[in-house]
């Protein structure tokens, strides 16, 4: 038998998103630096740093993206239980009353 503490695993979907925010608040924070790093540095080297924080930054979002849809499948599914487990107790009770 599977058991599940619904609060909980409610909890931890929504700390998921949240993480899913916070990347997405950091890559903001990036766009930023890199903005401040072309107006202020010029040449090879500053080209070249500017390239791996945009990679990090589309790495950011793409991670964000993949955390967010995990939270919302997540959530998805443990309605789905809820759901299911519901409907079996109103089974089970029906078949004790009749």
């Amino acid at each position: 038998m599977i058991s599940i503490d619904f609060n909980k695993a409610g909890s931890q979907v929504e700390r998921m998103a949240q993480c899913a925010d916070g990347m997405l608040e950091q890559q903001k924070k990036l766009a930023n630096i890199i903005t401040e790093i072309r107006a202020a540095w010029q040449g090879d080297t500053a080209a070249a740093y500017i390239k791996k924080l945009e990679a990090l930054s589309e790495k950011l979002a793409a991670d964000a993206k993949q955390c967010r849809s995990d939270a919302n499948a997540f959530r998805a599914k443990l309605t789905a239980v809820k759901e299911a487990e519901a409907a079996a107790e109103a089974a089970a009770s029906s078949k004790g009353n009749a």
